[in-house]
């Protein structure tokens, strides 16, 4: 879309216009699109689901790549969920109890989406996405994807490694433990 209004896709529901707003539904969309802005020389920038995210009034000039509806599948595997970037995390908490697997609970209120929550190793309740995370799957500026695991992220207290380097989050993967779904509906509640 072009001249898409940010204030729709913030939560504080302010910003002007980006020149373009692109909603990729793949790995290669978003390298076709970076590709594209690289040798354009055109900027851009990826969000999720614009939570706390503050756009000024004159907007974004560039492309906004924003990984959200496409790019939200979760896969279940045993303890383990396969879940895409613009995946929101109430989702993924939600997931998790309808496959009775804990540990995912302390998310279930945080408004964001995987993606922005890997970058920041968002948090609450005690519980970080740090101590769940095992792979993170990232697309550099080249457009290669890049497997990182838990210790590669070099997750700290609302940092990881992403904070430094020009990654874009794709897809990360979460370790959870066998629970009850009531205890963990509860816990989710509370």
């Amino acid at each position: 879309m072009k001249d898409e209004p940010m204030k729709k896709h913030t939560t504080f529901r302010i910003g002007g216009p980006a020149d373009y707003f692109v909603t990729p539904e793949s790995r290669e969309e978003i390298q076709a699109i970076v590709e594209l802005c690289k040798k354009e020389e055109i900027p851009y920038s990826v969000i999720g689901n614009g939570s706390n995210l503050l756009v000024g009034d004159k907007g974004y000039h560039g492309i906004i790549l924003y990984l959200g509806d496409g790019m939200d599948q979760i896969r279940v595997d045993g303890n383990r969920l396969t879940v895409q970037a613009g995946c929101l995390m109430s989702r993924i908490a939600r997931e998790a109890c309808e496959h009775a697997l804990t540990g995912f609970e302390f998310a279930s209120g945080i408004p964001g989406s995987i993606g922005g929550g890997v970058v920041m190793n968002a948090g609450a309740y005690d519980g970080e996405l740090g101590q769940i995370v095992t792979k993170v799957w990232v697309m550099n500026e080249e457009g290669e994807i890049l497997v990182l695991n838990n210790q590669d992220m070099e997750f700290g207290y609302r940092t990881s490694v992403i904070k430094k380097r020009p990654f874009i989050v794709v897809q990360a993967e979460l370790e959870l433990q066998p629970g009850n779904k009531e205890e963990i509906a509860a816990k989710m509640a509370e």
